[in-house]
């Protein structure tokens, strides 16, 4: 008779609630779709790990792609009641049977941590996702405490977890330059944008109505954080104000950067000051739903970040099957978007050379050809990006269980 079907892998994720980042929801969202489409008997279940206070928008994003939600107190507050007990009780119950007892009791294999506050307390394996370093290679836009903290932070997972994820070659490279003692930790996990059903449905010109656009423009989803290029974007188009005002380029996410708070108003101010408001438009939060359409009816995605660990708005693009405007940095040459035009970063008029060239060479609405190879190759890569994750996880629990 055949062998018992081997149980299904149960993966519990980390609370990555966070209304300052979006891009974590999404990455959560695009992780959880990938694993459901895998095989039964390939699939993991998936268990997500809730604070029964954090539940906004972001939390939505993902909730429902999740087989079960386990509401647990957060770790600070588990690790606050314990020492508590500790010193007024002379408890001898240790933080890691505290925690692993809440995790063991739900059957969990493996647990997906984005920050470090599990530490070393469970014996439950660990798989810490540390999505880039940024304030390495930027240290300029953090304060001085806050790039000390993130580098402990990631020593600390690195100490802890089993194994560490990377989203690009390129962010693993880092982590061998700047966490060298935990090295060989490093895996990398090279998430894949999905598409939801019926993006393909109906013509996205009616978003131009919906926000009063321009048939041809260019679309920018990024948020307006310092290192994501909407200024080098504005002087590009201040560079052609005299010769091609027909330009535009539509700007969507978040207004808002935490370590910079002014710097929205100064970009808004930019475009004033260069009379460019009908060729920067800002359209701040839009429903997820409404930024594939605006990617099918621009005339191009464009995406000027200095810096990335695995390009959201890149993935996203290629997923969907559109060209695309592409700052020249090495992680972005790693992803190989096809049909993509790059520019030096901080070459105001090299971007606006790629502009025109976009304008005049490309036609506004679907590129048909570009979507159905999208569409073709989509799950060749969902499958790769899921059965990557699986790999990792069950490597990290062979390396804890020996």
């Amino acid at each position: 008779m055949p062998g018992a079907a081997e149980p299904a892998l149960r993966v519990a994720f980390a609370d990555i609630v966070n209304p300052r980042w979006t891009a974590g929801a999404h990455y959560y969202a695009n992780l959880f779709s990938a694993l459901r489409r895998l095989d039964d008997n390939r699939r993991p279940r998936i268990v997500l790990l809730l604070s029964p206070t954090k539940r906004n928008g972001s939390y939505h994003a993902y909730r429902d792609l999740a087989d079960e939600v386990v509401e647990m107190p957060p770790v600070r507050a588990v690790l606050q009641h314990v020492h508590r007990a500790q010193r007024l009780l002379g408890a001898t119950t240790t933080v890691g049977n505290r925690l692993g007892k809440l995790l063991g009791e739900h059957g969990i294999d493996v647990v997906f941590v984005p920050g470090a506050e599990f530490g070393g307390r469970v014996r439950i394996p660990l798989l810490g996702w540390i999505h880039d370093f940024q304030h390495k290679h930027h240290p300029e836009l953090f304060s001085s405490g806050e790039n000390r903290k993130r580098d402990e932070r990631f020593e600390r997972m690195a100490a802890s977890c089993a194994r560490i994820v990377l989203s690009s070659e390129d962010a693993r490279r880092d982590y061998e330059r700047f966490v060298p003692s935990f090295a060989d930790k490093a895996r990398v996990l090279r998430f894949v944008a999905q598409v939801p059903a019926g993006a393909y449905d109906t013509d996205p010109r009616w978003i131009c109505g919906e926000y009063d656009l321009p048939e041809r423009f260019i679309y920018l989803p990024n948020q307006f954080w310092v290192h994501k290029g909407h200024r080098l974007v504005i002087d590009a188009l201040a560079e052609l104000k005299s010769s091609r005002r027909d330009i535009t380029v539509v700007c969507t996410g978040n207004p808002a950067d935490h370590r910079d708070p002014l710097y929205f108003g100064e970009l808004l101010a930019r475009v004033s000051r260069f009379h460019l408001r009908d060729n920067f438009v800002v359209l701040g939060w839009v429903p997820q739903a409404h930024i594939l359409h605006l990617m099918r009816q621009s005339v191009a995605v464009l995406q000027p970040s200095l810096f990335e660990g695995w390009s959201t708005t890149v993935e996203e693009t290629k997923s969907v099957g559109k060209s695309i405007i592409l700052s020249d940095i090495s992680v972005h040459r790693e992803q190989a978007p096809p049909s993509a035009r790059y520019f030096e970063p901080t070459d105001a008029p090299a971007l606006a050379e790629q502009l025109v060239a976009a304008y005049d060479s490309l036609s506004p609405g679907p590129d048909v050809a570009m979507e159905e190879a999208a569409r073709a190759a989509l799950p060749r890569r969902t499958r790769e990006f899921a059965e990557t994750f699986v790999g990792i996880a069950r490597d990290a629990i062979a390396v804890r269980s020996t």
